[in-house]
């Protein structure tokens, strides 16, 4: 008897170091799992920095507010969010961390790349040092299309053709890139890069056929850079300023006009429309500043007016179609189907205007317009 009792609490007693054991076990194996979603929370919130262009600092800020937010809503928690390290050194590291894998990842695609296109735009920063990005879009054996910032090339002296040139040909070197498999190359329109004698895509095709004889490259570019007429206003800093506080003043729906240039053509529509949402406040400021302009005299013709609203109206829908070509991963056909989708609406938008019927044009129907403007409009979006 004396036997069984003793056997009975050993027993006990193992019992108890054996459940002992497994919750510190299980607190060992928490622990871990813990640091790891930190982590993890950690790197999705400096991507997230990353991509906004947010001062690292605003980390701490965002998990002061995350903290203060848990111990209201889920206060068992609240030591986790805490656990998430948000330091402004700690970001620094993240976003390297998070640049290097990208690269790395880059540098895997491209060794896999059937073809690839790059797009080049220069620009100067803050510090007025040149710098040239470099775009990239490759597609392997199984379509599989990847499309991103391939290098940021700075430009510390001369940015001559021939520097532009060797920094992209040092750019596709590092890369593992071939020039055999370059498709096409797009830029803007600056002489450095689309000079017929030095200009980058001159001697990058003259390599190219050096190197590869029967490969040819396409090559892209948009127009130079020139101010519009809507700029009238915000390319003079004076009466930017004056206008924008006349704006306040008259208390309007919007504070500002839209920055455009042809370059950046896709902003036309946005344009428009701001600018057409404050005509009765641009006109009253023309007025008070005593600044002619064919703005001022068109603005009394009913007929431009009409002609105005058309434009926006229709400049929207053009803007839409355009959107939907810039997403990342489309093929031809897909561009193809959008396009003559947007064909075919505009057949149907030139019947309805002969038909007087301005259902998708919203600004027109607020107009008076006579059927010869309406016919003219539908002439012109059969010609689109």
């Amino acid at each position: 008897m004396e036997m069984h009792n003793q056997n009975t609490k050993l027993q006990k007693k193992a019992n108890d170091l054996t459940k002992r054991l497994k919750q510190q076990q299980n607190v060992l194996d928490k622990t871990p799992s813990l640091q790891r979603n930190a982590t993890k929370a950690s790197f999705i919130l400096a991507n997230k920095i990353a991509k906004q262009n947010k001062s690292f600092a605003e980390a701490e800020f965002v998990k002061d507010c995350m903290v203060d937010a848990v111990s209201v809503v889920c206060p068992e928690v609240k030591s986790k969010v805490e656990a998430i390290s948000l330091s402004r050194r700690t970001i620094v590291r993240r976003i390297d961390a998070i640049a290097v894998n990208i690269h790395e990842q880059l540098l895997t695609a491209s060794g896999r790349f059937q073809w690839f296109s790059i797009a080049l735009d220069e620009s100067t920063d803050i510090q007025d040092t040149a710098q040239l990005l470099i775009y990239i879009r490759g597609i392997d054996e199984n379509f599989e299309i990847t499309e991103e910032l391939l290098s940021m090339e700075s430009l510390k002296d001369t940015t001559t053709g021939k520097d532009l040139f060797n920094s992209v040909i040092n750019s596709s070197i590092r890369s593992g890139l071939t020039l055999n498999k370059l498709a096409s190359i797009t830029t803007d329109g600056a002489p450095s890069l689309t000079g017929k004698h030095s200009g980058l895509v001159k001697l990058l095709n003259d390599k190219i056929k050096e190197d590869f004889p029967l490969h040819s490259v396409l090559s892209f570019h948009c127009i130079i850079h020139q101010e519009s007429l809507l700029n009238l206003i915000r390319s003079r800093g004076l009466k930017h300023r004056q206008f924008r506080s006349f704006l306040e003043d008259v208390e309007a729906d919007f504070t500002d006009v839209l920055y455009y240039t042809n370059v950046r053509w896709l902003s036309i529509g946005k344009v428009l429309k701001r600018v057409w949402d404050l005509k009765a406040e641009i006109l009253m400021f023309l007025k008070m500043q005593d600044i002619s302009c064919d703005f001022l005299n068109e603005m009394e013709s009913d007929e431009w007016v009409c002609d105005f609203a058309f434009a926006v109206d229709i400049m929207q829908k053009l803007n839409e179609l355009n959107t939907k070509l810039q997403g990342k991963g489309i093929f031809d056909h897909e561009l193809y189907l959008e396009v003559k989708a947007l064909q075919w609406k505009l057949g149907l938008f030139a019947k309805q205007l002969n038909e007087q019927k301005f259902i998708h044009f919203p600004l027109l129907k607020t107009q008076s317009v006579t059927q010869e403007s309406a016919d003219k409009y539908s002439s012109q979006l059969m010609a689109l």
